[in-house]
């Protein structure tokens, strides 16, 4: 009787376990670039709270002159790949917050996938701020925190 040596696999063996594995991905790829994107808006929505924070905690603070106070119909606008544009000091309470480069992680928001979102700020008279974006749709408001 001859004895064969069978060390390793056959090449039978390692064409089955590739097919397995290629199922696999296949299956398993877009469930994980969905939860990719999910936790690329939830930074956003994030960042967006911190934004809204600042701007609030900024428009009340006694100490802020007159001259740099946050005024009606401030904006800051965010994008994806580029520092915030600011009006009217929103840029000062930011800074002041210590926010100082403040991206979108997801191009995603709103209709038309915009690839940047605007929050706009109305201040009253005895100071208080109320912020508005232009990213309500049905399935995604930055500011709510809704997104699909």
């Amino acid at each position: 009787m001859k004895k064969t040596n069978n060390k390793g696999f056959s090449l039978v063996e390692l064409i089955v376990v590739i097919a397995i594995m290629a199922v696999l991905i296949g299956v398993l790829a877009p469930t994980f670039t969905k939860y990719v994107e999910r936790s690329r808006k939830s930074t956003d929505v994030q960042n967006a709270a911190a934004v809204v924070t600042a701007v609030e905690t900024y428009a009340v603070d006694p100490m802020v002159t007159t001259a740099n106070q946050v005024t009606d119909g401030a904006t800051v606008k965010i994008s994806v790949g580029s520092a915030p544009v600011c009006t009217k000091n929103v840029d000062k309470a930011l800074a002041a917050a210590g926010i100082s480069d403040i991206q979108l992680k997801s191009g995603k928001w709103g209709a038309g996938s915009a690839s940047s979102v605007t929050i706009t700020f109305t201040v009253s008279a005895d100071g208080s701020v109320t912020a508005t974006s232009d990213t309500k749709d049905t399935a995604n408001d930055i500011l709510a925190g809704k997104y699909e």
